[in-house]
């Protein structure tokens, strides 16, 4: 990743502006927005704070980066897409996001450094971006997991949660039949987590305050983890551990 995108001589260097150029109008002047949302402003009162513009000036542009698919729209679970006042805009392509938040705003640091330099810089952002992908991996994952979760649902599609001073949730869906919700929360580590580790964040997950659009539902709570040591359990404190493998439908090892 440091020679191919970080290196000034690397072929994804300047990836995202050729993207750009290539399109056809060319779509080189909604680079900013892009800067703006990579950089870590995410609703519209924000990314017009960053580029000094109107807020209702900003419409066409995030229309069409999400045209482009560069960009996604999320609105809270429990609110329609067309009438949600409290959108969130995101780099939606895991290499794009970490262009912008770790190429864009480092260019001229990342074209007079070394190899050690640059990795220092990626090093910065790296745990962050991972969690990120590893979010999106858990929310494209749920309609088709395997295992004990699976038996609760099948699921729909989940969206993320958050409302003025609530708890915020990673994954909120709905189960087909309506019977049910599943919440989540994704974490993510390197190393496959432990028994005891996951103890800790199960009982602080299930002692979390729900959503407050979930009213007179069956609630399933799940923690999402990408592996899991030998002979953990698939449930703790009431929370299920959902693994790469539930994901991908492989039989986990525990």
């Amino acid at each position: 990743m440091i020679a191919l995108a970080l290196d000034p001589l690397g072929p994804l260097f300047a990836e995202p502006d050729r993207l750009l150029l290539e399109e056809s109008p060319p779509a080189v002047e909604l680079r900013p927005v892009l800067d703006a949302i990579g950089a870590g402003a995410h609703r519209l009162s924000e990314i017009a704070g960053r580029l000094g513009r109107p807020a209702t000036s900003l419409g066409h542009a995030l229309d069409r980066l999400i045209g482009m698919t560069l960009v996604r729209r999320e609105v809270p679970y429990g609110e329609s897409a067309r009438g949600s006042k409290r959108s969130l805009y995101r780099i939606d392509d895991p290499f794009m996001r970490l262009w912008f938040r770790v190429v864009a705003p480092n260019r001229a640091a990342l074209t007079a450094g070394t190899p050690a330099s640059r990795r220092a810089v990626l090093d910065e952002h790296w745990h962050l971006l991972l969690g990120q992908a590893w979010e999106d991996l858990c929310a494209r994952g749920v309609p088709a997991v395997r295992g004990e979760l699976a038996r609760r649902g099948p699921w729909r599609p989940p969206s993320r949660y958050w409302h003025g001073a609530e708890p915020e949730w990673d994954l909120v869906a709905d189960a087909i039949e309506g019977k049910r919700v599943l919440v989540g929360e994704s974490w993510f580590s390197a190393r496959p987590a432990t028994a005891a580790a996951l103890a800790r964040e199960a009982e602080r997950l299930a002692a979390r305050p729900l959503p407050a659009v979930i009213r007179d539902r069956e609630v399933v709570r799940a923690l999402f983890v990408p592996a899991v040591t030998a002979r953990t359990p698939k449930s703790i404190a009431s929370v299920h551990i959902v693994t790469l493998a539930d994901l991908l439908g492989r039989a986990p090892i525990r």
